[in-house]
């Protein structure tokens, strides 16, 4: 039977229409006015955007993590999501002590059999002493075409080699993939890193050993490894103005880039290092103030394309159990609930964002770049029935801990209210979200792609 949503502000792709959105077996029917079907609510105005798509998250596999614990596996990581109206996630899978890539792959794939709330797709993350090719290979025929490595974190074995990035981004694009870049000079922060210790540590060492001359170096570089290779390059983390210069410069030059970077670094500053130390290290690091407005203005003109969170919860006594900040674990974020609320509150509602944008940076943009557009990243007639709705004047909702991920003891987001959580949530033709709440079903999908052009 059709369902239709009714007297929404409708965000898509031909700007904002008025009326009511119909959806039938989860993919929506038509957009219009006086629609034929059985109401599942009359929004009254609120505005109505495509479900989220968070393409960058971390999570426990089975236990393992890239280095330290993390609080969330698959399932807990997509009902965080939902939370936030994100309907569309996008996990990370490496290699653990007990799995190769394309098994820790395979193993999250068949957890769709065990119920997710949200709808997912994975990218592999390759680290020194993989099989790269025999990897690529074996991912593209389950659907996996995005492959991340980084070129930072030398000393802690994540860096990949120069010829081994090409030889990476060689293979992917031989599949019709993407490469997905870290971009700093592992071998500079290395440097730095011993720098630092040698004179001493503050919290400041930390920053000082990546500062953010080393972002633009890095995607200068890897943007030549991909022009070489004839891949597709997508850099997921852009966290300075020289880093946004340089995504400018590469795109006028023609080069085949694109970026996505993190709400917590158009909204918070290196200050969160300074006074909560571990708790405040992220990678890359927070920068200074003057960063955030040329970085709204990088996301607002398409030279930055999409938001992501970097979810990667860990409790407080795992971020507080090194002696010293440089030994302290990075990340932590408790973030892909709060992408879109406050990509509306603070991006939209404070003149930064138009409506049309925070849906093409919360959503669209990341559809497209990773392979899932157009039945996801839209409102449009064929697409997923995915909707958020989200009313003017939501209460403001502070962003603690017990609000995003209660186990962790502390959040990154604590000092930041936001008006934008969502009141309502479809995720393929179900209310899955209510008034806060997770009301179900679980019946998420593994969204297997395919080569893109």
């Amino acid at each position: 039977m059709t369902a239709v949503l009714r007297n929404g502000r409708l965000v898509t792709p031909d700007g904002v229409q008025e009326g009511d959105i119909s959806y039938r077996d989860g993919v929506i029917e038509g957009i219009g006015t006086g629609l034929a079907g059985r109401t599942v609510a009359d929004v009254e105005g609120a505005w109505v955007l495509p479900g989220a798509v968070d393409p960058h998250l971390h999570i426990s596999l089975g236990g393992h993590s890239i280095t330290e614990p993390l609080l969330h596996d698959l399932h807990q990581a997509a009902r965080a999501a939902l939370r936030g109206g994100v309907t569309t996630i996008g996990v990370y899978a490496q290699r653990t002590p007990a799995t190769t890539v394309a098994e820790s792959i395979g193993t999250e794939i068949g957890r769709e059999r065990d119920g997710v709330a949200a709808d997912y797709f994975i990218n592999a993350l390759l680290m020194p002493g993989d099989d790269i090719e025999g990897t690529v290979a074996r991912s593209s025929q389950v659907g996996v075409i995005s492959f991340k490595t980084m070129v930072a974190y030398a000393s802690r074995g994540l860096m990949l080699d120069d010829a081994s990035i090409c030889l990476l981004m060689e293979r992917a694009a031989a599949v019709g993939g993407v490469t997905l870049v870290h971009a700093e000079n592992g071998g500079a922060i290395d440097y730095l890193d011993a720098v630092e210790r040698n004179r001493g540590v503050t919290n400041a060492s930390y920053l000082r050993s990546q500062p953010v001359d080393l972002e633009p170096e890095g995607m200068n570089r890897t943007a030549m490894f991909a022009a070489l290779t004839g891949c597709r390059l997508h850099f997921v983390h852009c966290t300075s103005a020289p880093g946004a210069a340089m995504l400018g410069t590469l795109k006028s030059s023609g080069a085949s880039v694109t970026a996505e970077t993190q709400i917590h670094y158009l909204l918070l500053t290196n200050d969160e290092v300074l006074q909560r130390g571990p708790l405040g290290k992220v990678g890359p690091p927070l920068r200074d103030a003057d960063h955030l407005p040329q970085l709204w203005e990088a996301l607002a003109d398409g030279r930055i394309d999409h938001l992501s969170s970097d979810h990667s919860p860990k409790s407080l006594e795992v971020k507080l159990a090194a002696a010293n900040i440089l030994d302290a674990t990075f990340g932590g974020i408790a973030g892909t609930g709060v992408m879109l609320p406050l990509a509306f509150s603070e991006g939209f509602k404070k003149g930064r964002l138009t409506i049309e944008r925070v849906a093409e940076v919360t959503s669209t943009r990341a559809a497209q770049i990773y392979g899932i557009y157009p039945q996801k990243g839209v409102l449009a007639e064929g697409s997923d029935a995915d909707l958020v709705v989200i009313p003017e004047g939501q209460p403001e909702v502070r962003l603690t801990h017990d609000n995003l991920a209660t186990e962790a003891g502390y959040s990154l987001y604590e000092s930041i209210v936001t008006s934008g959580m969502p009141s309502l949530v479809i995720r393929g033709g179900s209310v899955v979200i209510s008034d806060g709440q997770l009301v179900g079903p679980e019946n998420g999908r593994y969204l297997a792609r395919s080569r893109q052009a």
